[in-house]
């Protein structure tokens, strides 16, 4: 073996080894978990006359499958996607229109004021929307019981508004990265598509619609994929808000719920419940990266 082999295999395996051990064992490691009856008392330490750890093939699943609180997380967690990417996609295109316009003026002192959501820490701005929402002194409340709402809606506890905040807490966080990416794709407009469509009489709309939605579709398709994927795996925020109202929500928190917060947590059922939605997100992302062929732009 020559001295430069030698030399690459010695930059090479210090990194792939790290790769396998960070990324790829934990996922088979965890894909193992959901096939056996892993649980407090079995896992990860056996203790005295405890249940044996033991393969039990697609039990787990089964379960998962006929449990009405995980068909309820699934049905809530797709609403949820819908709901909230739909707000973030208009949000991103208004806000990326408006100041994109040349007649606005101060454009990049507003783009850097409207990116703060995507600097904060997560924790700290779900904290702050959190007290915002609360039913006494949260000022959302304030403000609805002075325009004449005696009795405003209760943020905390109740599914329905509780669902609402969670979409307009989704959407101020995230509509930073739509903006950014849509103006961006918007700026590759060629102004002569523009002019010889006011030639032709068309209007603002008729322009916005016709001439430059269709041209940056597909960076608008390919920031949707991702931010739908990212309400897919909601977890921190509904954990942060209330985790208890929405813990039959949410795949993954109430797979987290399911490990971690029932009394004789059951670590095989929660990898399954993950495992299931990690399959049907893989799933999603490809069917929609086919139906989009954002792939051939990428080889174009």
């Amino acid at each position: 073996m020559g001295k430069k082999t030698m030399a690459a295999l010695a930059l090479i395996i210090p990194g792939m080894t790290a790769f396998l051990f960070f990324n790829i064992y934990p996922i088979l490691y965890s894909i193992y978990i959901a096939f056996t009856n892993a649980k407090l008392g079995n896992f990860p330490i056996q203790a005295p006359n405890a249940e044996a750890l033991t393969f039990v093939g697609l039990e787990n699943f089964k379960w998962a499958l006929g449990d009405p609180k995980f068909r309820s997380a699934f049905v809530w967690t797709w609403g949820f996607v819908a709901t909230s990417v739909t707000l973030k996609v208009i949000v991103g295109i208004l806000l990326s229109v408006l100041y994109n316009n040349k007649y606005v003026k101060g454009k990049f002192f507003y783009r850097a004021l409207l990116i703060i959501p995507w600097a904060l820490p997560l924790l700290f701005s779900v904290m702050v929307w959190r007290f915002m929402f609360d039913p006494v002194v949260g000022p959302i409340n304030i403000i609805l019981k002075d325009v004449g709402i005696s009795n405003p809606p209760d943020w905390m506890t109740s599914v329905t508004w509780g669902f609402v905040a969670l979409n307009l807490i989704e959407v101020w966080l995230a509509y930073p990265f739509m903006m950014t990416v849509i103006t961006s794709a918007l700026q590759s407009v060629p102004d002569t598509l523009i002019e010889a469509a006011i030639i032709d009489g068309a209007s603002y709309w008729q322009r916005l619609t016709r001439v430059v939605i269709p041209i940056v579709s597909k960076p608008i398709a390919f920031a949707t994929i991702l931010t739908s994927a990212a309400s897919f795996q909601y977890f921190l925020v509904p954990f942060i808000y209330n985790a208890g109202l929405f813990e039959d929500r949410f795949l993954l928190l109430y797979g987290y719920r399911k490990a971690f917060g029932s009394s004789v947590p059951h670590y095989g059922r929660a990898a399954a419940i993950l495992l299931i939605a990690t399959i049907v997100l893989a799933v999603y992302m490809f069917v929609n990266m086919r139906i989009t062929k954002l792939q051939e732009g990428v080889k174009g």
